[in-house]
């Protein structure tokens, strides 16, 4: 059995850097230019979606071996192509079929320039987990990870030193390692870029003189990828926010102490963030504040039981804080606003583990007058 021994040139890794640094920026460039417009949220995949990918191989090299001789062949920077067909389960694992396509030209073969390419087709069964709990700080991007497994039709020209011309073709199994970045567009349409290590498993070929084989072993690509999916089952829009009751008027002087009442504010999932709707909240119970003379006003956050209880905890006060913010914005002075998260606990609706549900996630806001 012959053994190969696969090296990247020193010279050609050089050579293949300023393309890689340049390639990852201008993905990363396009990623953000696609996100300016708007900061949507990711949600777990669930349910059918397609998607297609486009971006750039590298190949290390490789020595043939028993091919007329033996020959080194190095290529140059290609291209890479993918389709996925998938199914989410909605707690963040995925499972897709991806047919992929990768070309390399052969750049030397012995040190010396050569004319030919290698092609891979392959058909690959990927799983991947989208880290769906976290997200990046600067724009809401999740990563993923996986691995797939598969078949590889591999097309190979080029030639060994004695002239016998490598040049035919192999069916091996090949399987691959991913990682990489996604980012929601709108609800089910997420782009992103993504990182693949494929091995095409200890391919030979044919020569074209006596019928001889070149023993190649693994054949070793680097994919980035620049990617696109479009799901299906598009999550529901939240309902909006319960309509507040107007804000009590008092009449004039002498005028009763108004009563200690409730504001609820809304979030949107896994945010901090106020909305419109919600500073029209806080403005309204300002103002009573202001009115009323309040000596104290509590703000309470909450969340829905999508997520971890210690994560759930830390946003809820998160929320409460975005409020207590806000409050002195509107002219409330910040020694008579308390603060506190209670997380998942105390539900507004009840439900199970793990449930988006827009009502949970709010802060309560309760003014007190004196005497209260």
């Amino acid at each position: 059995m012959v053994r190969l021994r696969n090296k990247k040139a020193q010279n050609s890794a050089t050579a293949f850097l300023p393309t890689r640094v340049l390639l990852l920026g201008a993905s990363a460039i396009t990623l953000a230019a696609g996100a300016a417009p708007a900061l949507a949220q990711s949600s777990p995949t669930t349910g059918f979606y397609i998607g297609g990918a486009a971006g750039a191989n590298i190949m290390e090299n490789n020595r043939f071996r028993n091919g007329g001789g033996n020959s080194t062949d190095s290529y140059k920077l290609g291209y890479a192509a993918t389709f996925a067909l998938g199914y989410g389960l909605g707690n963040g694992l995925r499972f897709e079929l991806e047919p992929g396509y990768r070309n390399n030209a052969i750049d030397r073969v012995n040190g010396i320039r050569a004319n030919s390419r290698i092609q891979q087709a392959t058909l690959m069964g990927n799983v991947l987990y989208d880290i769906y709990q976290f997200q990046t700080p600067w724009l809401p991007l999740t990563p993923h990870v996986g691995g797939g497994i598969g078949y590889a039709h591999v097309w190979d020209r080029s030639a060994a030193p004695s002239g016998n011309n490598v040049s035919g073709d192999t069916n091996r199994l090949a399987f691959q390692a991913i990682g990489g970045l996604d980012y929601a567009l709108t609800p089910n349409q997420k782009i992103g870029i993504d990182y693949r290590y494929m091995v095409v498993h200890d391919a030979s070929f044919p020569t074209a003189f006596g019928g001889r084989s070149a023993h190649a072993g693994d054949l070793n690509n680097h994919t980035v990828l620049a990617t696109y999916r479009y799901e299906f089952n598009t999550p529901p829009a939240p309902p909006p926010p319960p309509a507040q009751p107007a804000a009590v008027v008092t009449p004039p002087p002498p005028a009763p102490p108004p009563a200690a009442r409730p504001y609820e504010v809304y979030f949107e999932f896994d945010r901090s963030t106020l909305t419109p709707d919600a500073r029209q909240v806080v403005q309204q119970a300002a103002q009573n504040a202001r009115q009323g003379n309040a000596t104290q006003i509590v703000a309470t956050g909450h969340t829905d039981t999508v997520g971890t209880a210690s994560y759930n905890l830390s946003l809820s006060r998160r929320r409460a804080a975005a409020v207590r913010a806000e409050l002195m914005r509107d002219g409330v002075p910040g020694n008579q606003i308390s603060t506190s998260g209670v997380g998942e606990n105390d539900l507004a609706i009840q439900t199970g583990q793990n449930v988006n549900e827009p009502r949970n996630r709010r802060v309560e806001i309760t003014v007190r007058a004196p005497g209260m």
